[in-house]
């Protein structure tokens, strides 16, 4: 099957047995910005072979493995690190004023009031320590922001709730562990930083109500709030990507 992508362009997408579009290749569901050589190294690592590819048809999977030879779940409709990456790791290209402007902004709407950005770091799918026992190989931050005096550790979901059940003895969740990591070492891994943030976001608006804990924040905002921001190169190709990806997705 052949749709049109949020600039009009053709493009191979097959259905899986429960209704999930993928498409044919995987490149076809990013924002790629002027962003060169492609693909970026954050995009490659993601590339792995998916768990779920008997979730299609022999015959959408022969489709749907055609590019890489196998299928993985960048390829999804619903792929959350397809709209990560394509704000986010569009952004951490940007050159250093428009990508200071971009966070600043992206801070404000968040809630949190900062200081004109100076520096700025955009990194993606970073793993920290893990907060209970500091061993490596612990949670992985879709989105991590450093500024001079900011940290935002970012969870990105795509109409997907929060995992529970976390830690070493499950009783913790993907936020959770987030903000104990910043509030046990936040200050003393990064002295200079006086504001630890931790941002979730996804399809809903207000989908928690803002939380402060010590010296750590957390709070939620909306795919679409974020795609507004005009300081985004390509905010108005972020629409209409958003739009495509809401129209072709599963139960939006």
């Amino acid at each position: 099957m052949v749709i049109e992508n949020w600039l009009g362009k053709k493009v191979g997408i097959c259905q899986s047995k429960g209704g999930v579009y993928a498409l044919q290749n995987p490149y076809d569901n990013f924002v790629r910005g002027d962003v060169n050589p492609w693909p970026p190294s954050e995009i490659v690592q993601k590339l792995y072979k998916s768990t779920h590819q008997n979730a299609f048809l022999n015959e959408e999977l022969e489709t749907l493995i055609s590019t890489l030879s196998y299928y993985s779940d960048l390829q999804s409709i619903h792929s959350e690190d397809a709209i990560t990456w394509s704000v986010f790791g569009t952004a951490s290209y940007f050159p250093v004023v428009d990508r200071n402007e971009f966070v600043y902004d992206f801070l404000n709407l968040s809630g949190f009031n900062t200081n004109d950005v100076k520096h700025s770091e955009i990194s993606l799918w970073r793993r920290l320590p893990h907060p209970e026992t500091l061993v490596p190989g612990g949670p992985e931050i879709d989105f991590l922001i450093h500024t001079n005096d900011t940290i935002v550790l970012g969870e990105a979901k795509w109409m997907s709730p929060i995992g529970k059940r976390q830690g070493i003895n499950k009783d913790r969740n993907q936020i959770q562990l987030r903000m104990d990591f910043l509030k046990k070492y936040g200050d003393k891994i990064y002295p200079d930083v006086n504001n630890f943030i931790v941002i979730e976001l996804n399809t809903s608006k207000d989908l928690n109500e803002t939380i402060e804990t010590g010296n750590v924040s957390y709070s939620s905002i909306s795919w679409e709030e974020v795609c507004q921001l005009t300081s985004h190169k390509y905010q108005k190709e972020l629409q209409l990507y958003l739009s495509w990806k809401k129209l072709h997705s599963k139960n939006v």
